[in-house]
């Protein structure tokens, strides 16, 4: 394991997953990824990639599809088993880039920038490659990520994310533009002095860069836009929702 994946491998375990829900359970994106999602399926079967503790799942299980859910953190898919409705749904644990899950697969997504959680260029182009062989003829492969060119990429990047009467925390990245990874970490701070780490790393990528794997897996752009909600996407945008899909054998 490379010093990247080892970092991501301890900030997503136990103490993550202990705080996923507090930190990113009210996003207020969840409904329009949601219905999007949904639309985009089409009635088929979705393949969640980074199912984390179901904040999409679960509703787009309500909604009546089926939904299949993949991620690395036995730590978040234990959190997910414990909720209501989440028996309906097959987990299993595992990567993006090589898990293979059986079915017939209308619609493949990950959410919330965990692409870039890739951390070299080949295993982002094995997961494009990857998507598609879950995909149906015509499926869809959906992402969203940040925008490069954004403010939140900027490198030395530091800020408060959360303040509460007993607890800061603070966010810290820095970014190499030559290798394009970045390294990231949550500091919290308690009421008693004592701080925990929570250390990331991530790779990006520039649009380009991703329509060009697209390619290499058999996959067509379809549409690109700002956000969940299918607002323009632009310069400015902090990250985007591209959704490719498989186009017909010849």
């Amino acid at each position: 394991m490379g010093h990247a994946e080892a970092l991501n491998s301890v900030g997503y375990g136990p103490f993550w997953s202990e705080r996923w829900d507090a930190e990113f359970g009210n996003n207020p994106n969840t409904g329009a990824t949601v219905d999007t999602v949904a639309a985009l399926a089409e009635g088929t079967t979705i393949l969640e990639w980074g199912i984390g503790t179901g904040r999409l799942a679960l509703p787009l299980v309500e909604k009546g599809l089926k939904v299949v859910g993949v991620d690395s953190s036995p730590d978040m898919l234990g959190q997910l088993r414990g909720k209501p409705g989440a028996e309906v749904i097959e987990l299993v644990e595992g990567d993006f880039e090589t898990t293979r899950v059986e079915g017939d697969f209308g619609l493949v997504f990950i959410s919330s920038h965990a692409l870039f959680a890739l951390t070299s260029q080949q295993a982002q182009v094995n997961c494009f490659a990857n998507a598609s062989a879950h995909l149906r003829e015509g499926g869809r492969f959906v992402i969203e990520v940040m925008n490069p060119g954004s403010a939140a990429m900027e490198n030395g990047r530091a800020w408060t994310t959360a303040v509460k009467p007993h607890a800061l925390t603070l966010f810290f990245s820095s970014a190499n533009p030559v290798t394009q990874q970045m390294v990231m970490c949550h500091f919290d701070i308690d009421d008693q002095g004592g701080v925990k780490l929570r250390p990331a790393a991530s790779r990006y990528a520039w649009p380009a860069e991703l329509d060009l794997m697209a390619i290499m897996a058999g996959l067509e752009l379809e549409s690109r836009w700002g956000g969940w909600d299918r607002q323009p996407f632009t310069a400015h945008s902090s990250s985007h929702v591209s959704v490719y899909r498989k186009a017909a054998e010849a």
